[in-house]
């Protein structure tokens, strides 16, 4: 089993001959560690790890984030945030560190812009513009609407509730989902498929298949699914792959591969 670890223009080779842990250590601003079709490249605190086996992708570039595993993307720029999940359809962005956000997924969509706001499903549709003028449609009943002298509006229909305050907060609940925007940056998405929880720049992800990601907006990843687990926190970074395969990367940029492989 061959271990390759790049660094700069440098390449070295290390084989392992026998039983037990194998490591090799380098120090470099660019460190490039390859193996078994998992490969991990740090650049100046920028990240890049591709499993091709896992149809894994993840990226770490300037703070902003892109990554794409078997169905699942996320992608984070600053406080803007777009998830998708092939499971169930699902398209979620926010904007503005979550005061704006269009969620489509299967027979729902959900925006919010500025003082307006749309729900739509298979048996509502509610429409609130920037006038407060409120458009409420339903396909069939029963429905039962409330609107309170301070004009914050719930509709209630067999398939679920839609509570507007018209300063911002929002929730939708349904029986396989409940949604939720403070008005403050804090939103939160619970689906069977997949769970999104933002505040602000900080955003947690996890779906029924496994994966787990979760960024503080400070520097701070961290990402599991299937046999992968990374963490990233400013610029040390600890990869953990298929097989054995692992990485480390110190603040100082001193770099430790390592494998337990026993095959010569």
């Amino acid at each position: 089993m061959k271990h390759i670890v790049r660094t700069g223009a440098t390449i070295a080779l290390v084989a392992v001959l026998v039983l037990g842990a194998s490591a090799t250590v380098v120090s470099a601003e660019k460190v490039d560690v390859e193996r078994d079709g998992q490969e991990v490249e740090v650049d100046n605190g920028n990240v890049e790890f591709e499993d091709t086996d896992a149809d894994l992708d993840f990226e770490v570039s300037d703070g902003n984030v892109d990554i794409e595993s078997s169905g699942v993307s996320i992608e984070q720029r600053d406080g803007d945030v777009e998830v998708e999940n092939d499971r169930n359809d699902l398209d979620f962005e926010t904007s503005n560190d979550g005061d704006e956000v269009d969620a489509e997924s299967q027979d729902l969509e959900i925006e919010q812009r500025d003082d307006a706001v749309e729900v739509e499903e298979e048996n509502l549709d509610y429409d609130r513009q920037d006038d407060d003028n409120v458009n409420i449609e339903s396909e069939s009943g029963p429905i039962d609407i409330e609107i309170d002298a301070d004009g914050e509006t719930e509709v209630e229909t067999d398939d679920g509730d839609v509570e507007d305050d018209r300063e911002g907060e929002l929730e939708v609940d349904r029986d396989d989902l409940d949604y939720e925007n403070d008005g403050d940056g804090d939103v939160e998405w619970e689906h069977n498929e997949t769970d999104i929880e933002q505040e602000e720049r900080a955003l947690e992800v996890s779906t029924q298949s496994g994966l787990d990601f979760e960024s503080d907006g400070e520097g701070r990843i961290e990402f599991r699914d299937g046999d992968t687990d990374i963490e990233i926190d400013g610029r040390s970074v600890d990869i953990e792959g298929r097989d054995d395969f692992d990485v480390e990367v110190d603040e100082s940029g001193r770099a430790t591969s390592s494998t337990n492989d026993t095959d010569g």
